[in-house]
């Protein structure tokens, strides 16, 4: 990923025409990821197609209210691997392919990174979360200054909306949900944007505006803000800030991926757990659990462990 590849009023030209192919191919996979995940939801539910007007009533109820619908958890996983493969995955990939001219393969530089790094990425992500409680909480008593009222009402309804897709996508029934759920949620999702905002959109950033910190720290801005849940927006960004130093780093998008994929997990396996009853603790109530020190030893943990991952990257 290199730096200063461009001055003056052409870099700046370069990087728009190139935001705004990118955003074309984004829009194009995202319309085919629903298309051919709207057929699977089809499909799954055995919904009519002989009137077209039911057809459409039936599909946009079943996207605002899934939980009425049987075999829905199935479908809405369905809905969920297509547009993540298409939006993030194969968008990026024709991105490359026929904008930069250059294999989406070219995204790892170099040698893969030893084990140890990855070991240590995925602690990094483990020992944030007390942290990371608290930081989230914070964000959630978030309050706008006066004059925004329509603006954080427009941001509670967003968050109200999600929340309520979210609580579905985490009410796991069997096994074989919580396994559909790794793939989907962990799997794909970690893949595909990384893909995206690391291996595309960081990278841009970096070829053009020749500061890799702000590179890092605005697609990281813009990975959170594209989840449209606002009242996560910080610790997301964190977390987005925290892959995009792992790619620069290392040059190997796989190193963010599984610390990305480890990151979904760890919450989809909670969560799963509490409602087998294998654990006490509610982990949307986590942050009634943690003492403040564990956050403050969070903090510490968090700033050896990074150091100790920027130290490695000479030695690999």
């Amino acid at each position: 990923m290199q730096e200063n590849q461009y001055s003056g009023p052409s870099r700046w030209i370069g990087l728009a025409s190139n935001l705004l192919s990118l955003f074309g191919f984004f829009l194009l996979g995202s319309f085919l990821g629903q298309f051919f995940g709207l057929l699977a939801v089809v499909a799954i539910l055995e919904l009519p197609t002989t009137d077209v007007n039911q057809f459409q009533k039936l599909l946009l109820d079943f996207i605002a209210h899934p939980q009425k619908y049987g075999n829905a958890f199935h479908g809405m996983m369905a809905l969920q691997w297509f547009s993540a493969l298409f939006t993030f995955v194969l968008g990026p990939w024709a991105y490359l392919s026929f904008v930069e001219k250059r294999s989406i393969l070219e995204l790892n530089q170099g040698e893969t990174p030893r084990f140890q790094i990855f070991i240590w990425a995925v602690l990094t992500v483990l020992v944030s979360m007390p942290f990371m409680e608290y930081v989230i909480q914070w964000n959630e008593n978030m309050v706008l200054p006066a004059g925004f009222e329509g603006v954080e009402q427009w941001m509670k309804s967003s968050e109200s909306s999600l929340a309520e897709l979210t609580k579905f996508l985490l009410n796991f029934q069997s096994d074989t949900d919580f396994a559909m759920a790794i793939m989907v949620i962990a799997g794909i999702a970690a893949l595909g944007e990384e893909i995206f905002f690391r291996g595309v959109l960081q990278s841009m950033f970096i070829r053009y505006i020749g500061n890799k910190h702000i590179a890092i720290w605005l697609a990281a801005a813009i990975f959170s803000f594209i989840h449209f849940q606002f009242y996560g927006f910080f610790p997301r960004m964190f977390l987005g800030a925290f892959f995009g130093y792992l790619y620069v780093w290392y040059g190997s998008i796989w190193v963010p991926v599984l610390a990305h994929f480890f990151n979904n997990a760890w919450t989809l396996t909670m969560h799963y757990m509490y409602q087998k009853k294998n654990i006490s603790i509610n982990p949307e109530q986590l942050v009634s659990e943690i003492p403040w020190w564990s956050a403050a030893l969070s903090v510490v943990l968090i700033g050896f462990y990074l150091r100790r991952l920027y130290l490695l990257r000479t030695e690999d």
